[in-house]
């Protein structure tokens, strides 16, 4: 138990490091659910007092006997049963309720359903991420354990400050966390969340820990503790026109113009060159890129990011803890950038996530780089969900190819790690919920919701029979998310990150608009600099060190260099 003393001191550091926090209030999650909400999420919310397709499917006997009790009765919402969605959601309940019985989703159910009655507060984003919950996976909970569930849903800022001030409080208000795993340094340091080694080593099957790709398994932990599950596996991929990449003329035309194979690029500077002789070929009916480059949308960090360290850039002098940004790396990074700014549809450095989705969907370009969700809009998956079926009807079904990141170093972009707080009141039957909503049978039905903007991370969900039957090309979707995530780089997980990646937006954002790239790159430096120096610059320093522990934080330190890749067929 901390003393008064000791708690006073996290309060003040927990206090400003949600000041800096506050002075940047968007991320990728909050954009996408802000712009997605508005055109669907009014329809979407209806749906909670639909009575699921489960009834039907469970009075025509197409469940498994064990299953179908629950099932006439299920509160939460479920697919019908000849889809792929109701199937892994019959193998859910299955799991669940029959077993294998020492799998982590029946061990959870069987062990929480001593605490019937009781009721657990978690924090999810508002919009589309909170219907997960609250139309699934909350509502079968109650179902198979009798513990209820409150969803508190947040804006993206929220989502970090509004725990911290609960905490504060000591108000008790939360038992399970959704945070970035870029917080967790700041939330474990200042008692905001829990180690959760204990509960996994009594109730989780060892083996479904292992199911976690090994990038997402290593990324909550902290200090040699786990400090949640990992939740939502946001790696961005390059996603290609193989009807333009394969179009003889063009690549004939190609090859005259630079001695070499039109392919899909494996470098940025040929990122770039393919980008810009689509863009010349093609335009104005199709342009070679696009990019989500508006100022706070986000964007640029991650961008620049995975770029930065593909072409050789530190963050830090890990002696000093003075950032390595003016530099060559930083120099040609944002050079490549601006040259693919160039080649790209015509108001490019305006677009956010999802203008940038509807230039794709609707053929306007050759290739992108985003989050996973691209792959199930790309073939019209997602769209058929009413709660966000407003997103342009893809032109492109049929047409798309995947591929790791140009650079071998794809960003893992942000994702969510489920985390217990230290002022649940009932903690073990919120680390319950935590294990069995993330297992493995339990966790693909969640992946798979059209919805929720949840994405793959488990070898399971890589694997599935199921999740690759939704589209022909599901399979080649999956195995390159898992490639990718073999060569990934990692969002800095230190405190002060979001203050870190604000100054790289507006380095970016003043490049585009013309500003030298040296200049602008000594200014963000001194900006980092300057927030190492508020937090301290010792405590960043063993800050950093940790970070340097996790594979991805550097390409020279990834799952794949430290011989843990993962092959799929």
């Amino acid at each position: 138990m901390a003393s008064k003393n000791e708690r006073r001191g996290d309060d003040a550091a927990l206090a400003r490091e949600l000041d800096a926090w506050l002075a940047g209030d968007r991320s990728r999650r909050h954009v996408l659910a802000e712009l997605l909400t508005a055109g669907g999420f009014a329809a979407a919310a209806a749906l909670a007092g639909v009575p699921g397709a489960a009834r039907a499917a469970a009075r025509a006997g197409r469940f498994a006997p064990a299953a179908d009790l629950l099932l006439r009765h299920a509160a939460a919402e479920l697919a019908a049963p000849d889809t792929p969605l109701g199937k892994a959601q019959h193998d859910a309940v299955r799991a669940s309720t029959e077993g294998p019985q020492d799998g982590s989703a029946f061990r959870a159910v069987q062990a929480a359903k001593k605490y019937k009655g009781q009721s657990i507060t978690m924090t999810y984003e508002a919009g589309l991420q909170a219907l997960e919950p609250t139309n699934f996976s909350g509502p079968l909970w109650q179902d198979l354990t009798g513990v209820a569930s409150n969803v508190v849903g947040l804006s993206h800022p929220d989502q970090y400050s509004k725990p911290i001030a609960e905490h504060i409080a000591q108000s008790g208000a939360y038992d399970i966390l959704d945070i970035e795993p870029a917080w967790i340094p700041s939330l474990a340091d200042g008692g905001v969340i829990a180690p959760i080694d204990e509960f996994v080593a009594k109730h989780m099957n060892k083996a479904d820990l292992d199911d976690y790709h090994p990038l997402y398994k290593f990324l909550p932990t902290y200090k040699g503790k786990r400090w949640g599950f990992f939740d939502d596996g946001d790696m961005f991929a390059l996603y290609y026109r193989r009807d333009v990449f394969e179009d003889p003329k063009l690549q004939a035309a190609y090859k005259q113009k630079f001695n070499q194979d039109f392919r899909v690029p494996r470098s940025w500077d040929e990122y770039d060159q393919a980008a810009q002789f689509i863009t010349d070929q093609l335009q104005p009916n199709v342009y070679g890129a696009a990019h989500f480059r508006k100022a706070g949308s986000p964007g640029n960090q991650f961008c620049f990011y995975q770029e930065y360290r593909a072409n050789g850039g530190r963050l830090f002098d890990a002696a000093t803890m003075r950032a390595q940004l003016a530099s060559p790396a930083g120099i040609a990074t944002l050079q490549q950038m601006v040259a693919a700014n160039k080649a790209s549809i015509p108001g490019n450095n305006d677009l956010d996530a999802v203008a940038q989705w509807a230039a794709w969907l609707q053929g306007k370009v050759a290739m992108i780089f985003s989050w996973p969700p691209t792959g199930r809009m790309s073939e019209n998956y997602a769209q058929r969900d009413k709660a966000i079926n407003f997103i342009p009807s893809s032109a492109i079904a049929g047409k798309v190819g995947y591929a790791v990141i140009p650079g071998d170093a794809p960003e893992m972009a942000s994702g969510y790690v489920k985390a217990l707080t230290t002022d649940s009141r009932n903690p073990e039957s919120a680390y319950l919920f935590m294990q069995w909503s993330t297992s493995p049978p339990v966790s693909l039905v969640r992946v798979m919701l059209p919805y929720t903007l949840r994405d793959p991370y488990r070898l399971s969900h890589y694997t599935s029979p199921i999740y690759r039957s939704l589209w022909p090309a599901a399979k080649e979707y999956l195995v390159n998310l898992s490639n990718s995530a073999n060569v990934s780089v990692v969002d800095p997980v230190i405190p002060g990150a979001q203050d870190y990646a604000l100054s790289i937006d507006r380095m970016c954002t003043a490049v585009w608009a013309g500003e030298d790239p040296k200049a602008a790159l000594a200014r963000a430096a001194a900006e980092w600099d300057g927030v190492t120096d508020r937090i301290g610059v010792a405590a960043q320093r063993a800050a950093y060190e940790q970070f340097l522990k996790l594979p991805g934080c550097y390409p020279d330190h990834t799952i794949a260099k430290l011989g843990m890749a993962v092959t799929l067929s």
